[in-house]
């Protein structure tokens, strides 16, 4: 697993949203850009939440979201409507941008898959990287890390 560390530039991408909308890393000047496993699963529905409850502080400090799994536009669109997501959520279905990013590794018992990793990029560079988080509290712990 590549391990990106603060200071580097990030991994390009060019991800479709859940609406078939083109996202990259260079859409926004401050990018929260978060990877988690699968939607509507028990973690990842707690961190959808728990981003959608703060957007709005995010967004006065000048950063977007993006969540990022495998899951398709049309998985991403039913998640969005659900919880009401005020952000993009983007389909990798390939784990090529997980890859790229170090999110993508051993999961133990559970094989190879996608590991809940967050990073914040200002500028075009790397400043957080957050391997293996916990979907509880991480939003939180994360907007007051800015």
């Amino acid at each position: 697993m590549a391990v990106l560390e603060p200071g580097q530039k990030p991994p390009e991408f060019s991800l479709k949203d859940q609406n078939g909308k083109t996202r990259t890393e260079r859409d926004h000047e401050k990018l929260i850009l978060y990877f988690y496993p699968k939607d509507f699963t028990p973690g990842c529905t707690i961190q959808i939440q728990d981003f959608s409850k703060l957007y709005d502080q995010f967004k006065a400090k000048g950063y977007e979201i993006y969540g990022v799994s495998p899951d398709s536009q049309e998985s991403h669109q039913k998640f969005c409507d659900a919880y009401k997501t005020p952000y993009a959520l983007l389909s990798d279905p390939d784990a090529n941008v997980a890859k790229a990013y170090g999110a993508w590794g051993n999961k133990g018992v559970f094989g190879e898959g996608l590991l809940r990793s967050t990073f914040v990029i200002e500028s075009g560079v790397l400043i957080q990287a957050h391997y293996r988080v916990n979907a509880l509290a991480h939003a939180d712990a994360l907007l007051k890390s800015l």
